[in-house]
């Protein structure tokens, strides 16, 4: 499958809270600046959750940090967010083993609903999750035809 890239912009955040609300910031400008608005809510969301895991959760050296390369393909957009901690994030069910709701854990499953793939990557040091979000074809407005069928 030959794919061409549109558009390719890097990201890099240090491993710290503050970095997701630039993150999200930074995720709404690109989806603004590529003229593609209708995805910027999810694009934030999800954006959001994945730098969030390896922000708090990801466990590697002091001074780490963390890159989202977007890329604007024909159809998609592909998001990949790469820290250098190890270990592969999972899905967890939304509810504990006693039934209550987690208030923790659920942004993968975030993940898992709102894109319309996403897996992780192992790289030689550290992993990427990745995700795509479809992007939604503007048509023209339909024409009317004339009543008399002609």
């Amino acid at each position: 499958m030959n794919v061409a890239f549109f558009r390719t912009e890097h990201e890099r955040y240090r491993r710290r809270r503050p970095s997701v609300r630039a993150a999200r910031s930074d995720a709404r400008a690109i989806a603004e600046k590529w003229q593609h608005p209708e995805i910027g809510d999810d694009l934030v969301l999800l954006v959001s959750e994945v730098v969030t895991n390896a922000v708090i959760h990801g466990t590697a050296g002091r001074g780490s940090r963390v890159q989202v390369t977007y890329r604007l393909l024909d159809d998609r957009l592909h998001v990949d967010v790469r820290d250098a901690a190890s270990g592969r994030p999972r899905v967890l069910r939304a509810a504990s083993v006693r039934g209550e709701l987690r208030e923790r854990g659920r942004g993968l499953i975030v993940v898992a609903s709102l894109a319309h793939r996403w897996d992780v990557a192992p790289r030689v040091i550290g992993k990427s999750v990745w995700f795509e979000v479809l992007l939604h074809k503007r048509t023209a407005p339909a024409t009317e035809e004339p009543a008399d069928g002609t």
